[in-house]
């Protein structure tokens, strides 16, 4: 069953700087399935999520979530090597497919846990709780929590959502600008904020950094997502770059000395969207028209 989960989210212009605490406890709806959930089930609760969010009014139409301007999310196509994970495509522009940024949805079915909140993990497996009553909307929480924030913050550009972070921040990743989403943690037991309070005190974009490496595929909208945290006899440590486990940086988190919990789970999530690096050119004209101006 689920135990706890929490929200923090960054607000600041920095890691740290001041925080918003945002409750993360979603709706509760009986008759959990370890069937994969219907496109438009997984559709409708992002728009629920993303509406509660954003403030701003978000629909399905289609085969998409539409939100204000251009904004848009698809779901993602099945992945020949794992067809159960879900994915999330978030567009800033959906006439632009090189505005697409995909992330993994946790907790929803296969590789996160069906029936539960688990994680899938770079270096190890492990499933925090045991049978939520409703794993689909507790996914898609945690996604717009972390990811949805980063990704509505790009075209708000206002600090409401997410931190940002400048290419020479000692919290950020060197030579990057950077939205930084929230920071939700969840688990059972007396010690489930263990790991997400370790994530919130030591910003992990330095310590990746090396693994991370100059080349990430892209110059712009490149999407890291870090999951990770364990209980007794399990671990799990994975780091997604846009949407690909990358095993140098996965490695190197599990490297780092966040608690290892005995008695409970344990789980921390986060989501930095690299916006473009130093001195290359902003996306164009995506905040404008995603936020509906000429």
């Amino acid at each position: 069953m689920w135990a706890n989960l929490h929200n923090v989210t960054v607000c600041a212009m920095a890691w740290g700087s001041w925080w918003r605490g945002r409750s993360g406890t979603g709706p509760g709806a009986p008759g959990g399935s370890a069937e994969r959930p219907s496109a438009q089930a997984v559709l409708g609760a992002v728009a629920d999520e993303l509406s509660a969010l954003h403030g701003e009014q978000w629909r399905v139409e289609g085969e998409e979530v539409r939100g204000p301007g251009a904004l848009a999310v698809r779901l993602g196509e099945p992945r020949e090597d794992d067809p159960d994970r879900l994915e999330l495509v978030f567009l800033a522009d959906r006439d632009r497919p090189e505005t697409a940024v995909p992330d993994q949805l946790a907790g929803a079915d296969g590789g996160f846990g069906v029936g539960g909140f688990g994680v899938g993990g770079g270096t190890g497996g492990g499933g925090a709780g045991g049978g939520d009553q409703d794993p689909l909307r507790r996914g898609v929480e945690v996604w717009a929590s972390t990811a949805g924030a980063a990704l509505i913050e790009l075209v708000a550009h206002n600090g409401r959502f997410a931190g940002h972070l400048d290419p020479t921040d000692p919290d950020g990743l060197p030579g990057w600008h950077a939205i930084h989403g929230g920071v939700v943690g969840w688990g059972t037991g007396k010690r489930f904020h263990d790991v997400q309070d370790w994530l919130v005190r030591n910003p992990v974009l330095p310590a990746l950094a090396p693994a991370l490496g100059g080349d990430l595929g892209r110059d712009q909208l490149v999407g890291v997502q870090v999951c990770f945290g364990g209980g007794a006899g399990r671990r799990t440590a994975e780091v997604r770059v846009h949407g690909e486990v990358h095993a140098a940086a996965s490695a190197a988190l599990a490297a780092l000395d966040w608690p290892r919990v005995t008695e409970g789970d344990a789980y921390a999530r986060t989501f930095v969207l690299l916006v473009r690096r130093a001195g290359a050119r902003p996306p164009a004209e995506v905040g404008l028209r995603a936020a509906g101006r000429k």
